[in-house]
């Protein structure tokens, strides 16, 4: 059985940008999704692509980046709970990561998952977690 994985916003935010270096390693990786995998993220995934795209003045797309992702077969998208919040603001102390990083790990506590796709190398100093980016 394939290990369930979390996904940054930076696998989406490569893939939808065709991103010169990062992008076709982040559409293989949406591909095994979609294909395989289990994986999964959360609404703050969902809000950062929002922003994202809105900060580049590309407001239009964000109901069909939104409807996009959840077309994703095998991705679930979870909802944050008041006990996630807890944890990522004991997370941002430890780990020295930015909030909704530390949210996307207490996320993966939640759920038991340690593997990330992510091309975030800071990632790497949380001991528990394993990040993958191919």
């Amino acid at each position: 059985m394939v290990e369930k994985a979390f996904v940054d916003t930076n696998i989406f935010l490569y893939a939808m940008e065709a991103h010169p270096k990062f992008g076709k390693t982040a559409k293989k990786i949406l591909i095994r999704i979609d294909r395989k995998e289990p994986a999964i993220i959360s609404l703050i995934n969902i809000g950062e692509i929002c922003w994202w795209l809105e900060k580049h003045r590309r407001e239009s797309e964000i109901e069909e980046k939104i409807k996009l992702i959840c077309s994703i077969l095998n991705l679930e998208i979870i909802s944050l709970i008041l006990e996630d919040f807890l944890l990522a603001s004991k997370f941002v102390v430890k780990y020295k990561l930015d909030f909704n990083d530390c949210l996307y790990l207490a996320v993966m506590k939640r759920f038991g998952i340690k593997k990330i796709y992510s091309n975030d190398t800071h990632f790497d100093k949380v001991e528990w977690v394993k990040r993958s980016f191919e």
